[in-house]
């Protein structure tokens, strides 16, 4: 097929050839770039952001349960067991990535956490119950730690949010590097084709070396 090709129409064959070769790995390397986008942020989503809504959910019925302690309407229950199950999970949510707006809320959520251990070390006696004249007390530190929460959550909703339109920006990106490619391989194609099926005849007349002239 090439050797109906004169000198100039083959080295023209090799540089679409050698294009052809470089769009290809260029578009594979943007590709293997997008994908690592999308798969660290679904891989986000899932470790930082559901997995925290998990943490943050037996948080609030914790602290829910000792809302309904204090107000009389639920038996006592094993602090001791609760403040060590309060403290695993607040370990595991701090090791998690933290955005500058979540690690303030973490501190604060921390901060409060420590306050209700204090209170409650202060407040409840063995076989007493909680003393009834620190209860407004002890239902403002666990309010206190609700807004935290509530905050940690919507967090988790803005950053999945932004998480899920990265995703789909790589996503759609890839599918028109696709397209692109597509285009410019068919592109390709007809010009060797061109080549190969049209190829220009020298005059009988003109010298040899003005026919290998690009000009």
């Amino acid at each position: 097929m090439f050797t109906r090709l004169t000198m100039a129409q083959r080295i023209q064959a090799g540089l679409i050839l050698a294009l052809a070769f470089l769009l290809v790995l260029g578009s594979n390397r943007l590709d293997q770039k997008h994908f690592t986008t999308v798969q660290h942020t679904v891989n986000s989503v899932y470790k930082d952001r559901v997995v925290v809504q998990g943490y943050l959910y037996e948080l609030n019925n914790m602290v829910h349960q000792r809302e309904l302690r204090l107000a009389g309407m639920e038996n006592g229950a094993d602090l001791e067991a609760d403040r060590q199950k309060a403290e695993e999970l607040i370990t595991s949510l701090g090791a998690t990535y933290l955005t500058p707006e979540e690690t303030v809320l973490f501190r604060e959520l921390v901060r409060e956490f420590e306050n209700l251990h204090n209170w409650e070390a202060d407040t409840v006696l063995p076989g007493n119950g909680e003393r009834m004249g620190k209860r407004a007390e002890g239902l403002a530190i666990l309010r206190g730690i609700h807004r935290k929460l509530d905050g940690l959550v919507q967090v988790q909703l803005k950053e999945s949010e932004e998480l899920t339109a990265i995703s789909k920006k790589s996503l759609g990106m890839n599918k028109l590097l696709s397209k692109l490619e597509v285009a410019f391989m068919v592109l390709i194609g007809i010009l060797i084709l061109v080549l190969v099926f049209y190829p220009n005849k020298r005059p009988d007349n003109q010298p040899a070396g003005e026919w290998m002239n690009f000009n």
